[in-house]
C-alpha cells in the first residue's frame, strides 16, 4: 500500500484539514516547503498536496508554493483543489507534479474528465471522490451533490480513470478511525485503484486498509498532531509490501 503524506494548504501556510481549524486558525507551519522536506527526510515516497482556498474558490491560489514544494524535494507529489480547466492541469503537470486530482469538475462535466483523459492519460489523473453519508460533496465540501459515492466511482471507471482517492468527509472530521465497511464495499464494487483518506490514527487503521485491499492511504490530521509517526507508517507498509 503506498502511502501519502499529506500538505494542506490555506493562505500560504499549512493547516490542519479539519473542520476545526477553520475556527481555530490551527496553522500547522507557516513554511509548506520546510514540511515537504521534513517528511522526505522521515521516509514519504509520495506527498498528497491539497490547495483549500482553491477547492473553495473553484480556481488554483496556492501554485507558487506547489511549485516551490516541487522544485524542493525529490519524491512525485499528487495535487488537488480548484482544477477546473485543461490549461490548469496542464500548468501543474508542467511544473512538474506527478499526478492531479480532479474533484468537482470531474463530477459536474464527465465530457471534461474523459478529455483530460485522453490528453493526459489515466496514470496522471486521479478523482477524488469525498463522500457525505454516502453522498458526494463537491465546490471544498462545501455542498453535497445527488450523486451517490459508489454510483459515482462506477461511472467515472466506465469513463477510464484507474485511481481515486475516496474521502470519507465524516470520518476526517471526526478522526476516530477510517470507514472500513464502505472502502470495502468500494473496493469490491469497482476495479479502481482506491486511495483512501479521512480518519485514520493508528497504524492499525492502516493495517486494516492494507487487509482490505485498499491501494493508498494518504494521512495529514494524524501526522500533524503526532498521532502517527511518519516514518513508522513508511516502515509497515513496506513491510505490508514485503508480505511480512
Amino acid at each position: 500500500m503506498q502511502l501519502y503524506a499529506g500538505i494542506h494548504i490555506s493562505d500560504g501556510k499549512c493547516v490542519n484539514p479539519n473542520k476545526a481549524h477553520y475556527l481555530k486558525n490551527h496553522i500547522i507551519t507557516s513554511d509548506p516547503v520546510k514540511l515537504a522536506l521534513y517528511w522526505q527526510e522521515m521516509g514519504a515516497t509520495y506527498l498528497h498536496v491539497v490547495d483549500l482556498d482553491a477547492a473553495t474558490m473553484g480556481y488554483p491560489v496556492n501554485g507558487h508554493i506547489v511549485r516551490d514544494i516541487v522544485n524542493a524535494v525529490r519524491i512525485p507529489i499528487q495535487y488537488g483543489g480548484g482544477i477546473r480547466t485543461i490549461k490548469d492541469i496542464d500548468a501543474f503537470l508542467t511544473m512538474g507534479v506527478s499526478r492531479i486530482i480532479i474533484g468537482t469538475q470531474a463530477i459536474l462535466n464527465p465530457h471534461f474528465l474523459k478529455e483530460a483523459l485522453h490528453i493526459f492519460g489515466t496514470e496522471r489523473i486521479v478523482v477524488g471522490i469525498d463522500a457525505d453519508n454516502g453522498m458526494v460533496a463537491i465546490e471544498g465540501r462545501a455542498r453535497i451533490s445527488n450523486f451517490n459515492s459508489i454510483t459515482l466511482a462506477q461511472n467515472v471507471e466506465n469513463i477510464g480513470v484507474e485511481t481515486i482517492v475516496y474521502t470519507d468527509v465524516l470520518c476526517a472530521t471526526n478522526m476516530n478511525g477510517p470507514d472500513i465497511e464502505n472502502t470495502k464495499e468500494m473496493i469490491n464494487r469497482t476495479h479502481l485503484n482506491i486511495i483512501y483518506s479521512g480518519g485514520i490514527t493508528s497504524l492499525n487503521d492502516l493495517e486494516y486498509l492494507m487487509s482490505c485491499g485498499a491501494d493508498g492511504a494518504m494521512i495529514g490530521t494524524s501526522l500533524y498532531t503526532n498521532k502517527i509517526r511518519l516514518d513508522e507508517a513508511v516502515m509497515l507498509c513496506k513491510r505490508g509490501e514485503k508480505g511480512e
